[in-house]
């Protein structure tokens, strides 16, 4: 009779090589949730850039629809709710326009973001005093500020001085620390230095009213 030389792997050797791959599990599981991290965050920058953009050409087409056609002091974007005076905010939630934005950024249904704010140049002809930044039709329809967050526990972006960060923005001088650049509706950086703003919110899963208690909302964010 032949003699069967087959053999199986001993005990030893299954150790090993459980070792081996608990090794490689503990170097490359790391290094792939981070990349997938990583690929979740820039999918969320491109999502607000397209938000930027598509905010913008939908801008460019009231300028070509409406141009000047309306009164200082009045929302240059139509529909929403106004909240404050002249340069008060304005709640654009469901309207044409916001609706427009976030079907052109292909973030409709469950992709809606979990919160959209636009600012573009308020609608005074001038401003006098500290803040003499002379505004232009240019101005009342170009973006100058963008808030963005993906989903609930996904990091705030935000636009301002033509760049993104991940940084809530303050303001200059005193109190840094506490007071948001967006308090006092005007860009304190840049070429538009002093340039008051209106804001507009587009969509918000976190907040019901746009009123004191979304600014300090904004404010605590980190």
């Amino acid at each position: 009779m032949r003699k069967n030389n087959n053999k199986g792997f001993t005990l030893v050797e299954l150790i090993v090589v459980l070792v081996i791959l608990a090794i490689l599990a503990a170097v490359l599981i790391p290094a792939l949730l981070g990349y997938i991290d990583r690929a979740k965050e820039q999918k969320e920058i491109l999502n607000a850039k397209n938000c930027l953009t598509a905010a913008q050409a939908e801008l460019t087409n009231l300028y070509a629809k409406n141009g000047s056609n309306y009164a200082e002091g009045e929302y240059v974007i139509p529909g929403g709710t106004h909240i404050g005076g002249k340069n008060g905010d304005c709640d654009i939630r469901g309207t044409a326009f916001a609706e427009a934005v976030l079907k052109t950024a292909d973030l409709t249904g469950d992709k809606e973001p979990y919160c959209l704010m636009i600012a573009i140049g308020s609608n005074y002809t001038t401003q006098t005093g500290t803040r003499p930044y002379t505004v232009t039709e240019h101005d009342k329809y170009t973006v100058y500020y963008v808030f963005y967050i993906q989903n609930k526990n996904s990091k705030p972006l935000y636009y301002y001085n033509g760049e993104w960060t991940k940084t809530n923005p303050r303001a200059k001088g005193t109190n840094t620390t506490t007071e948001l650049f967006t308090e006092y509706n005007v860009i304190k950086d840049g070429d538009k230095k002093d340039l008051r703003l209106q804001y507009y919110l587009i969509t918000c899963k976190a907040k019901a009213n746009f009123d004191s208690s979304f600014w300090s909302w904004l404010k605590d964010l980190k």
